[in-house]
């Protein structure tokens, strides 16, 4: 009888949770969630056990929830509970906290100038619109729709998103490798997102969360972030809104008001950016100051250090598939292929 223990090794090893802990093996999890979510709404939707459609607000809500729940949530129970990672944080003060809530303003300057920009020179260029795989449309206007829309699209969103990326792969890079975290979080992120006419406010987005986490120091600073972006959306109507998808054939159809106040847009959110990056900043020092006696970060006294692994060390076959997955679904987005 052949020795079963090699085959087990060759499983094991690639899949089983690594220790010392390394940032890429989440990426995996999220994949496979991801893929489950999708399929099992698949057969939700078109079996007729659900009378409303995916581009529903109650449709749409629910993936949402779906994948929020099997992809970010359920990994970021279960992963920390075996490593022994702290992936929240910890509490620095209620200004961090209504500082992060505020800066949720040049992030949704930045998102919907990106989008009408990005989205008039991709149709200008004779391409076709190209939907997020995850997106709803209705013209109802009261305020449960709307409350409803909050809860789907921000804040069901906003919470995975914080737990998993700013709190387990932000926990699983090491303290002296933090810089490189503003480099393959926003990458992965944006990946996630699946999300291609936001993709480069999504970029910005996810580089301005790092920040966020690294100043506030737990995962509640990018929620409230996520979360005021969508507040401000709501007192900025008007002023500068985000273009309509199912509104466009050719880049004819975009009005260039869209276009031309949103160059006003990015150079306020510029400024803004800077203003609260010295701001979150001095939070963070005036926070460790008042602690340990000195001013500047203090990542080497955090505990969870001897419990990662070198930055490098993330690069494993459980990350390369869970990209190749993620680009499968980019693929299916783009071919208007929908699970």
């Amino acid at each position: 009888m052949s020795d079963p223990r090699p085959a087990a090794r060759l499983t094991y090893r690639p899949f089983a949770i690594p220790r010392p802990f390394n940032w890429g093996y989440s990426f995996l999890f999220a994949a496979v969630g991801s893929a489950l979510a999708m399929i099992l709404s698949k057969f939700l939707f078109d079996s007729g056990c659900l009378s409303f459609s995916t581009t529903s607000v109650v449709g749409c809500g629910l993936i949402t929830a779906l994948v929020t729940t099997l992809a970010l949530m359920l990994p970021s129970v279960f992963i920390p509970e075996k490593t022994g990672l702290n992936i929240t944080g910890r509490y620095t003060g209620v200004g961090t906290l209504v500082m992060s809530f505020l800066s949720g303003a040049p992030v949704f300057l930045i998102r919907a100038s990106f989008r009408n920009i990005f989205t008039y020179l991709w149709l200008r260029l004779g391409n076709t619109v190209v939907f997020p795989a995850l997106f709803s449309y209705t013209s109802d206007t009261s305020r449960a729709s709307l409350a409803l829309q909050i809860l789907t699209d921000t804040l069901v969103p906003a919470l995975g998103i914080s737990v998993f990326f700013y709190g387990l792969i932000w926990s699983g890079i090491r303290n002296d490798d933090k810089d490189l975290s503003y480099f393959v979080i926003p990458f992965l992120f944006c990946l996630y997102s699946l999300n291609f006419p936001d993709l480069p406010g999504l970029l910005v987005t996810g580089v301005w969360l790092c920040r966020v986490r690294k100043d506030s120091d737990n995962i509640w600073g990018p929620f409230l972030c996520l979360a005021g972006s969508r507040v401000f959306s709501l007192i900025m109507n008007g002023i500068i809104d985000e273009v309509d998808l199912t509104t466009l054939r050719t880049y004819s159809d975009m009005p260039t008001t869209f276009f031309f106040s949103s160059l006003p847009a990015l150079v306020v959110s510029g400024i803004l950016f800077a203003f609260f990056r010295k701001v979150l900043n001095e939070f963070h020092n005036t926070y460790y100051s008042d602690i340990y006696g000195e001013t500047g970060s203090k990542y080497g006294l955090e505990d969870d250090t001897h419990k990662v692994n070198r930055f490098r060390s993330g690069f494993n076959t459980a990350l390369f598939l869970g990209v190749i997955i993620f680009i499968t679904f980019w693929i299916f987005m783009f071919k208007g292929i929908r699970l």
